[in-house]
């Protein structure tokens, strides 16, 4: 393996025997070693799981590369071969230098001994001599920031103190390799902005890091390069930016670009086009409440009444529905919500927040409501929940009905503009020289 080369993977493969019942082990135990003596072709009692198939690539020295995939992809079965805590079926792994892992909450604590004790455990199996741990100590636990809880037993800590207490570890012990999966998303949002400015510092520094992450935006500004895994098959790899957008397509149904808007029902008023993307016309939303109301005809429209998912930046535009009443309720509020792919709301509104008219309705009523917006959000995908709550309820807020993820939108940018985040606040800059008079 060439110097400049941190990690190289070539074919590498995992299967899994999945059995449908648990007397199947013992029959794939025992039955094809009769079947075999007695001259028959052996029968399989288990059907076959690829975690992983034939993947390879080489990452260089101090490249950030992030792994990104839908849940059960092979993402953390590909990290655990890596570093050597699960051996592949075919295939090969080389490494060169140290590597310091979080692969799962508290992996390699031992759950009776103190933080103390499995500070200096963990790092003993890093390579470090006690003399280096010595000198480390005070750095990690100042990071950790769990107080005197270094002292107890692991066993007593919270899920987010015992990811600070390994993370701390991870990074005292001057890895050349770190490789993340998942775990910083269990600290708080103070303990997660800390660590990802140490995981910037150790990337300048030279780390090679592996890094995976649900949060596309984060691969994006953290690494150089990304793989892309599904079905235990490496997709894509290369530029993180190009293989999140990938990655996005296929997870949330994006449109592959402006051609492929369905052009049969893009009409213009105007300077205004009506944009439909068919493969955002599909949604995975969730209906509750209590049954009281039942909300209809919801709709994202442009100023000319059309139909559309796609909108510009800058755009104004609609978000209606109609709600019909089975029984009397009390001055109900209406509102809507958008959020991202996390779940996060980015905006939100409801009658109540507006001011707008309240009143009791009664059984067979419908009213019309509707949402007048401008785009100002950042460029993605982008999901709309409408809901209706009760105003009387003495024990709280109470929904008569709620649809949940019931449209996707996707919001673009202006044409070169680069947008950080989810919302664009159109930004004029100002700068003034002072030239030197000397």
């Amino acid at each position: 393996m060439s110097g400049d080369i941190a990690i190289k993977v070539e074919n590498l493969s995992k299967c899994y025997h999945i059995y449908d019942h648990p007397r199947d082990r013992l029959k794939q135990f025992i039955l094809p070693r009769l079947q075999r003596l007695a001259g028959q072709a052996p029968k399989q009692y288990f059907r076959e799981f690829w975690a992983l198939k034939d993947v390879s690539f080489e990452i260089k020295k101090g490249e950030t590369v992030g792994i990104i995939g839908r849940n059960g992809s092979g993402k953390s079965t590909l990290l655990q071969m890596i570093c050597g805590t699960l051996n592949p079926i075919s295939g090969s792994i080389q490494t060169n230098g140290r590597i310091a892992a979080l692969l799962e909450l508290g992996s390699g604590f031992n759950p009776e001994f103190t933080g103390r004790e499995n500070v200096y455990m963990n790092a003993s199996v890093l390579g470090l001599s006690n003399a280096e741990i010595d000198a480390r100590f005070n750095d990690i636990v100042a990071f950790a920031d769990i107080g005197d809880f270094i002292e107890q037993p692991v066993k007593t800590y919270s899920s987010g103190m015992t990811v600070r207490l390994a993370f701390a570890v991870a990074i005292n012990v001057e890895p050349q390799v770190l490789v993340i999966d998942e775990a910083l998303a269990v600290g708080d949002a103070a303990f997660q902005r800390k660590c990802m400015r140490r995981i910037e510092e150790l990337s300048q520094s030279g780390v090679t890091l592996l890094f995976v992450s649900h949060d596309t935006e984060t691969v994006k500004k953290l690494c150089n390069e990304a793989i892309y895994l599904n079905q235990g098959a490496m997709r894509d790899y290369g530029s993180a930016k190009e293989v999140c957008i990938e990655y996005e397509r296929d997870l949330f149904g994006a449109s592959k670009g402006r051609d492929k808007l369905n052009t049969s029902d893009e009409s213009t008023v105007g300077d205004e086009p009506a944009e439909l993307d068919p493969e955002l016309l599909l949604s995975d939303e969730k209906i509750y409440g209590d049954g009281r109301v039942s909300i209809l005809d919801i709709a994202l429209t442009n100023k000319s009444q059309q139909k559309v998912n796609v909108l510009s930046a800058g755009m104004e535009f609609g978000i209606s529905y109609r709600v019909c009443f089975t029984e009397h309720v009390a001055k109900p509020v209406f509102g809507m919500m958008l959020t991202n792919r996390e779940g996060v709301c980015i905006f939100g509104t409801n009658t109540l927040d507006q001011s707008a008219s309240r009143r009791d309705y009664i059984p067979r009523d419908e009213v019309q409501i509707k949402f007048s917006l401008t785009n100002n959000l950042g460029p993605g995908i982008y999901y709309l929940t409408c809901g209706v709550h009760s105003g009387d309820h003495v024990d709280g807020l109470v929904y008569l009905q709620r649809r949940m993820d019931t449209l996707l939108l996707k919001s673009l940018g202006h044409d070169g503009e680069t947008v950080g985040g989810s919302a664009q606040l159109y930004p004029k800059v100002e700068y003034h020289v002072f030239e030197s008079t000397l």
